[in-house]
């Protein structure tokens, strides 16, 4: 159990690494498109549908090409974008929250969840790379145990990157400058996504 503990956190770990920066950058955004519950369900969310994939992967017997994933590179480069010039963003318009069902239902559901939920998805080839063949490998109370352990960790991942925002100034400077920023690590993210997995020689040379 203890093995399998272990290379649940080391997996987590060697796929999301990249993630805690993106998560970083989308805390300082918070009054502007996102809310921290925002990250949080958007996450989850992207997590939870990389372990589905993987899963059905496992099951029966099929690896999903790197290269139909890598697809999913297009959509941060579009939101980057996007947010590059878009100028109707306020950032004084911090939106107001207020506690109940009808808020918690709302995260989920919001552009904002399946913005984060999405970014997560596309950079998440390796993700699947990883857990596919290591979910085959699994018995179902490991496989259980895995599962809920990387549940656990998007949290930890959600707070770690909290907490490193915290720090003054590395707030400040990424406060300051990621209107610019952020759009421009989606988009080199995006870019990196289609080159990694391949997928750009197979849209652009066939």
């Amino acid at each position: 159990m203890i093995e399998t503990i272990v290379t649940a956190v080391l997996a987590f770990a060697s796929t999301n690494i990249d993630d805690l920066f993106i998560l970083m950058l989308l805390f300082t955004a918070t009054s502007q498109s996102f809310r921290p519950s925002n990250i949080l369900a958007g996450q989850y969310l992207g997590i939870a549908t990389l372990i589905a994939i993987s899963l059905i992967g496992s099951l029966i017997g099929i690896v999903i090409p790197k290269v139909y994933i890598g697809l999913l590179g297009f959509f941060p480069i579009y939101l980057g974008i996007r947010k590059l010039f878009d100028k109707n963003e306020n950032d004084n318009d911090s939106p107001v929250i207020t506690p109940g069902k009808r808020y918690l239902l709302s995260s989920v559901i919001s552009p904002a969840t399946l913005s984060v939920a999405s970014i997560t998805i596309a950079n998440g080839a390796d993700n699947i790379g990883i857990y596919i063949p290591l979910f085959v490998n699994l018995s179902v109370t490991n496989l259980i145990l895995t599962i809920g352990i990387f549940l656990t960790m998007v949290f930890v991942w959600v707070k770690v990157a909290e907490y490193l925002i915290q720090h003054p100034r590395l707030k400040d400077t990424l406060a300051r400058y990621n209107h610019v920023l952020f759009p421009c690590i989606l988009i080199v993210l995006g870019i990196y996504i289609l080159i990694e997995s391949g997928t750009y020689t197979f849209v652009f040379h066939q």
